[in-house]
């Protein structure tokens, strides 16, 4: 009678096992990405922009945020502290910090994403952390996945989705206008970088990268250099866009 019961049991305690599994595996695959929002410096209204971005892209997809907003030298004491990205699947940066001239500490952030941390950099984070190095390390932009030197006049930038195949960019119109802008010059995209988007301020004359990914070692990194402006934080497209550059870098979409 026992090994009746037993044979009986085999299949519910299967099929139990697997929908329990299957529950886990689900709760995990929909529990929220946990962001860390680097931000701070000058040029730009850091405040209003990090609850642009941090409520603005939780009413898209599934984040919770952590955020470190510090002038120069209080962003640098909070990531030189061991372990600073650990708790976090993806890190945000929207800071401006040119002068840093401490490489070490360059090469320590670069080697994070290098180890496989995923990215997303914005804006002014293209201009900071080593123009005023001795050198010049690549790590830094390498990482980034472009070289940038300088920007252009202060007027709204015609976008043009390159590729609307991808991931981040599928949905997106062939182009879209931002309220205002600072197209930022690239004289190098990095062969590891893929161009998502170009920007032009000429009606076309001239355009420059401004949307990518890149894969940098182990690490994926979705950047930008839109987002000078609040105005063009708020829109949605711009929205949609850096929630879908989370979600492309964290392996939610693909």
């Amino acid at each position: 009678m026992n090994r009746i019961v037993t044979l009986l049991l085999l299949p519910i305690l299967a099929f139990v096992s697997a929908a329990v599994f299957s529950f886990a595996e689900e709760k995990k695959a929909a529990a929220p990405i946990k962001a860390l929002l680097v931000t701070g410096g000058g040029y730009h209204d850091y405040k209003g922009q990090e609850k642009i971005l941090t409520e603005g892209v939780s009413k898209r997809i599934p984040v919770t945020w952590g955020v470190i907003h510090q002038d120069a030298k209080g962003t640098k004491e909070a990531l030189s502290k061991k372990g600073w990205a650990d708790d976090y699947d993806i890190v945000v940066y929207n800071l401006c910090h040119a002068h840093e001239t401490d490489a070490s500490f360059v090469e320590s952030l670069a080697k994070i994403h290098d180890s496989g941390k995923p990215a997303v950099a914005i804006h002014c984070s293209m201009h900071s952390y080593h123009w005023k190095i001795p050198g010049k390390t690549k790590h830094w932009p390498a990482m980034l996945g472009v070289t940038s030197p300088r920007h252009g006049r202060h007027a709204p930038i015609t976008v043009t989705n390159v590729k609307p195949e991808h991931p981040v960019m599928k949905g997106f119109p062939k182009q879209w206008v931002t309220p205002k802008g600072e197209l930022y010059h690239i004289d190098k995209t990095w062969p590891s970088a893929t161009v998502l988007a170009k920007g032009s301020i000429d009606k076309g004359k001239s355009s420059h990268d401004c949307v990518w990914v890149n894969q940098y070692g182990k690490g994926k990194v979705f950047g930008t250099t839109l987002g000078h402006h609040n105005e063009t934080m708020q829109a949605k497209e711009y929205l949609n866009m850096v929630s879908n550059g989370i979600l492309w870098a964290t392996d939610r979409i693909k």
